[in-house]
Order: C-alpha cells, then sequence, then structure tokens
C-alpha cells in the first residue's frame, strides 16, 4: 500500500507530505490543494508505468508561482509484500526556451538501490542488489517505463507492477459513450473510455464481473445485467438490462442511463476489479451524482473491503455520509493560510460536541 507521498514545486505542494492509512479521508475548501494532489499521483502513473513524454504534460507550467525554485520533486513510498520500496523523480528545465528532463529517477528496495537514471544514464541491479547494466537513455521520458520483467529483476517489477495498480479517478460521466472499439488496460481518469476499460476487465477477470453484477442488482433498481454487444467488426457496445414489475426486460445503452446510474455502475467496478485485488485507488468527489440511499451500500462494502485487507482507499470528498462516518478516525484535513503551501492536519473534530462530524464542517469549527 501507499504509505508516503512527498510533492515539491508542483502548484501549491511545497515540501508536501502525506502518509496515507489504509483507509483515508481528504478533507478541505476549494483551493485547498485537493485536486492537485491527485493530479501529481496521476502524473507519475502516466509518466512512470504507461510512458508517456514530457510532451504530453505542462510539468514547468505547474512549478509554484511564489517560488524561485527550478526543480520539481515527487517522492512515493510503498509497503509490500517482502519489504518497502522508494521512487523519486526529479525535474529540471533546460535549454532555451526551457524544457523539463529527468534530472535523476530511482527506486530503492529497503534502503538499497534497484534502479537509477541519472544524467541520461540508467543504471540496472539484480535482485541481489548487484550492478549489473549501464546505458544512455532520453531525459525526456521515464526510464522506469521501458523496464521489462525478467527473471533477475523480480523485486523491481513486483513495484512497477504496483505503481500501475495505483488508481485515481474522478469520474464525470457526461463524457461516457458506450462503444468499445477494443480493450483499454488503463482507464481514464474520467472514466470516459469505460466501456472499452470494461471490456479488458470481464475478459481478464469474470469471477469478479459475476460479483460485481450481484452486487449492482441489489444496489440499483431493478437491474438486471451489463453486457458487452457485437456492433460491428470488433466493436462492442455496451448496455444494460433491467427487468420491469410485469417480468419483462427493457435494454437501455450505456449512454442512455441516468448520470447516477452510469456512476454507481463505475463505483463496483472499481469496488470489485480494483479493490478487491489490493490496488490502491483514489478517488475525487465519488459521491457525485449520487443520492444517499445510493452511495451508503457501496461506501459500506468498501469500508469492509479493506478493512479485510483488500486494498487501500483514499477518498476526497464533501458528503456528509462520508464526513460522518469516516472523519472522525479516517481524516486528514489539507489547509492554506491564503495562497501560501498546503498542510496536512488530522481531522480533530470535537468529541464531547453534540454535533456531528459534517456539521462542525458545514460551521468551519473542525479546526477549532
Amino acid at each position: 500500500m501507499l504509505t508516503r507521498l512527498y510533492i515539491d514545486n508542483f502548484r501549491c505542494l511545497v515540501n508536501f507530505e502525506l502518509r496515507p492509512a489504509r483507509k483515508q479521508l481528504i478533507l478541505g475548501r476549494n483551493g485547498s490543494g485537493k485536486t492537485s494532489f491527485l493530479d501529481a499521483l496521476l502524473f507519475l502513473r502516466q509518466f512512470a508505468v504507461e510512458g508517456r513524454s514530457f510532451e504530453h504534460f505542462l510539468i514547468l507550467s505547474q512549478r509554484t508561482r511564489w517560488l524561485d525554485r527550478p526543480e520539481q520533486t515527487f517522492e512515493i513510498e510503498a509497503e509490500l509484500s517482502g519489504g518497502s520500496y522508494a521512487y523519486r523523480l526529479v525535474i529540471e528545465p533546460f535549454g532555451d526556451p526551457p524544457r523539463p528532463r529527468v534530472q535523476s529517477e530511482t527506486v530503492h528496495f529497503d534502503g538499497k538501490p534497484i534502479f537509477e537514471f541519472k544524467t541520461g544514464e540508467v543504471h540496472l541491479y539484480n535482485d541481489q542488489f548487484e550492478h549489473k547494466v549501464a546505458y544512455d537513455f532520453d531525459p525526456n521520458r521515464s526510464a522506469l517505463a521501458t523496464i521489462m520483467q525478467r527473471r533477475d529483476n523480480q523485486t523491481l517489477s513486483r513495484f512497477k507492477q504496483w505503481l500501475g495498480t495505483l488508481y485515481c479517478f474522478r469520474i464525470n460521466p457526461f463524457g461516457m459513450a458506450a462503444r468499445a472499439d477494443g480493450e483499454n488496460l488503463f482507464p481514464n481518469v474520467d472514466l470516459s473510455n469505460f466501456a472499452s476499460w470494461y471490456r479488458h476487465l470481464i475478459q481478464a477477470d469474470p469471477r469478479q464481473n459475476a460479483d460485481m453484477l450481484d452486487s449492482l442488482r441489489e444496489s440499483l433498481d431493478g437491474f438486471s445485467f451489463l453486457q458487452l454487444e457485437p456492433a460491428g467488426e470488433n466493436v462492442r457496445l455496451l448496455a444494460a438490462e433491467f427487468a420491469q414489475e410485469d417480468g419483462r426486460i427493457s435494454k437501455f445503452s450505456f449512454n442512455e442511463l441516468s448520470d447516477g446510474q452510469r456512476c454507481l455502475i463505475c463505483l463496483y467496478t472499481i469496488l470489485h476489479f480494483v479493490l478487491a485485488k489490493g490496488s490502491t485507488v483514489i478517488l475525487d468527489e465519488p459521491d457525485n451524482f449520487l443520492s444517499l440511499r445510493e452511495i451508503q451500500p457501496w461506501l459500506m462494502a468498501v469500508a469492509d473491503s479493506v478493512e479485510d485487507g483488500h486494498g487501500q482507499i483514499i477518498v476526497i470528498s464533501h458528503h456528509p455520509e462520508f464526513i460522518n462516518q469516516w472523519a472522525p478516525k479516517s481524516g486528514v484535513q489539507f489547509a492554506r493560510d491564503g495562497l501560501g503551501p498546503v498542510r496536512v492536519e488530522q481531522f480533530r473534530g470535537d468529541p464531547d460536541s453534540c454535533l456531528s462530524a459534517s456539521e462542525l464542517v458545514a460551521r468551519g469549527w473542525e479546526r477549532e
């Protein structure tokens, strides 16, 4: 699981450090850095796992405005079976006009180097921490993203596989379509490619699909089935079936469903295909478009899954139900003084107050 995140010189995140629990709620007023936190993690995944080059990111323009510091630093630490990993990426500008390049990119396991990329040169180590290979590489990209699994680099491969299962979501039903032209291994942050991602998931693990459909039948009124129907060569259309009171079945294209129905299907997909497999999930406002009656069963199922040791979930939310259930024991607050850097504070609340945690937040008393 993710145990530490450090970010420096990225938007309002300066010497920022978060040590998340297995179940974590992040609170904070507008402009407190919650979105920047998620975007930083999303950048690291796309850069170091998916292999996107700096051309896909306006990373230098996202340096902290009030700092006169050229380098940007990102660090991730994780506890996996067998030990502790630490990933560090430092980005620097070069040339005129300035362009970003990797100053250094490293991975350590229990304090020992297993991967190093510095000043354009990669150094690889085997599972016995012996230096084996050195070669030049393009500093416009992550060298880690290009490393393939071999028999002598299982320690490094384990970390890269985990980093690939660190998912960031900001669900937006408006961008979702029913058409799946193929299988997408990686979901978009807004799940606009949900149909193609779901097509990949059910091929990879049909057992989890059965569990997910059972959960949806309990939570979504009248829901019966979700399927991908042929619509041309290698093209599928995602459709949902609903049973009427007289027993008749009505079928709807995925984009014909309500915003809330699409969001709920996405959330249960994340629960059964991602969290259940031990992944780390960061969700930004998952309660949007959903009523209390709809979010409550999912919230309880997520808590049960995490408490049973399945995965890690970090939720950014203002929803009263999230705040009341998670804030007292699992809540942290992002706070800023004016336009200064973000600080992480434990949610304090008031155990002697007759007000709920959400009522304290609504009144602005949670930090007093």
